[in-house]
């Protein structure tokens, strides 16, 4: 007689770390790849401004591949993406390693940053998508590995320089490793019936690049027609996706994505993510001029990955959403001062809590908002939703990086990093306002677009308020 042993479910830590290696180096593709600029702008023939095209096409294609990556993997099943993301990752890298011109490693970077954006979905959804009991500590530990990666991306660029700036270019195909670890976790399963929407993807496509471009076209140095010609485009594919998304409610854009809880947690994360990306920016620049080397800012750094991880994890274990939705807009308030506070006396210590409260703000918004937006949205449409809230993160991200850096030489590195105080400070206003959202009901998507739950009365969900999720 033979008997059956049930498969036992993964522990959180575990599943949270080998997803948090998966999402982790996407980080590094604008970190730590910025070290590497000059040497790369030297070795190309190329003018450092122009060689800024290689953080530029990160950003770009980190979004786009997230947006996109957070649908396929409802239509498609994870583990489809996941290949699809590893290919990109492989050709990028290849790209990189060879490139002998400028327009050859922006194309490796391209599909770097497209491979990024899959794993990043992916690693996401499969957080979102696990048991209630367990899905609050995984998301806390993986907010702390993301913290982690954002704290060490300055110190692996410049130890990755040391051999060459190629290897500091290929750095977010480290996410290949984890592919393997986390191949069990995407369980695989049939694609489902729908169509593909490729109308609402080629939208959604177009229009993130005409945002990212437009908030990338000063750092650019783009013309004042062209930079015109491109919002007008932008604001006219807007309009179009909105449209497309209103008659399609079950097509690439989700329903939900119109929501004003949606929208607001996309605001709030945003804001953290741009004051991060501008801080990670200017942080190590104002260390520079003190006198530190590349490897010692990034140790310098390393204590805030610490504190960080701490700080997800606490957020993690309290008791109510209430709270933790209180503490995202306690530590954005935090990071906003600290920020006004560096610019101000321009110290080593204070320039150092600046990043540590960053990346701790960055990590508790990981923490709290992904199942703010999930946990009431159909496991079908987590993905979609999933996707397009990541971009919004992105552009957020690219818009405090870019900001920065077009301010750094008309007013200078602090009065530059003082204004990146304004995101984080918009974070707070936008959790406060969500946490007063109104109860509602658990929407799932349908043929004739999205209406309440079998058994769920409008504005009831027999459970949890909807305030207490947001």
């Amino acid at each position: 007689m033979t008997s059956t042993v049930a498969p036992t479910e993964a522990s959180a830590a575990s599943v949270a770390w080998r997803l948090g290696a998966l999402y982790g180096p996407a980080v590094y593709g604008v970190s730590a790849a910025s070290v590497a600029v000059p040497a790369a702008a030297d070795d190309l023939h190329t003018a450092p401004a122009t060689a800024v095209w290689i953080l530029t096409i990160h950003a770009l294609g980190l979004g786009v591949g997230a947006a996109v990556a957070g649908r396929a993997t409802d239509v498609w099943g994870p583990r489809r993406v996941l290949t699809l993301g590893a290919v990109l990752l492989a050709a990028g890298t290849m790209l990189c390693a060879v490139a002998t011109a400028l327009a050859v490693a922006v194309a490796g970077r391209a599909l770097l940053a497209t491979g990024s954006g899959a794993m990043t979905a992916t690693a996401l959804t499969l957080a979102a998508g696990r048991s209630s009991s367990q899905r609050p500590a995984v998301l806390a530990r993986l907010g702390a590995a993301m913290a982690l990666f954002s704290a060490t991306a300055p110190l692996a660029g410049a130890l990755a320089v040391t051999t060459s700036w190629k290897t500091a270019l290929i750095l977010p195909a480290l996410s290949l490793t984890a592919i393997p670890l986390c191949w069990p976790l995407a369980q695989s399963r049939p694609a489902l019936p729908a169509r593909v929407d490729w109308a609402g993807a080629g939208l959604l496509v177009l229009t993130a690049a005409g945002l990212l471009l437009t908030i990338q076209s000063a750092t650019l140095h783009f013309p004042p027609l062209p930079t015109l010609g491109l919002i007008t485009g932008t604001c006219a594919l807007a309009i179009l996706l909105n449209r497309h998304r209103r008659r399609h409610p079950d097509g690439f854009i989700p329903a939900v994505t119109s929501q004003r809880r949606f929208l607001l947690a996309g605001l709030a994360g945003a804001g953290i993510y741009g004051g991060l990306f501008g801080c990670v920016f200017a942080v190590p620049q104002m260390l520079t001029h003190l006198g530190y080397t590349a490897q010692s800012i990034g140790l310098l750094l390393l204590p805030g990955a610490i504190v960080a991880a701490a700080a997800a994890r606490l957020a993690g274990h309290a008791t109510a959403d209430v709270t933790r939705r209180r503490v995202l807009a306690a530590t954005s308030a935090l990071f906003s001062a600290s920020l006004l506070l560096a610019a101000w006396s321009q110290q080593p210590v204070t320039l150092i809590c600046a990043a540590t409260a960053g990346f701790a703000a960055f990590a508790i918004a990981q923490t709290t908002l992904t199942p703010a937006v999930t946990a009431h949205i159909d496991r079908g449409q987590r993905g979609g939703a999933l996707g397009p809230l990541n971009l919004m993160f992105f552009i957020g991200g690219a818009l405090g990086a870019a900001t920065c850096s077009a301010l750094w030489q008309p007013w200078g590195l602090p009065a530059a990093l003082a204004t990146m105080a304004a995101l984080p400070a918009i974070s707070v206003v936008a959790a406060r306002a969500a946490l007063r959202e109104p109860q509602r009901a658990r929407w799932s998507g349908t043929s004739g677009g999205m209406r309440p739950r079998a058994g769920e009365a409008a504005g009831q969900t027999g459970s949890t308020p909807f305030r207490n999720i947001l």
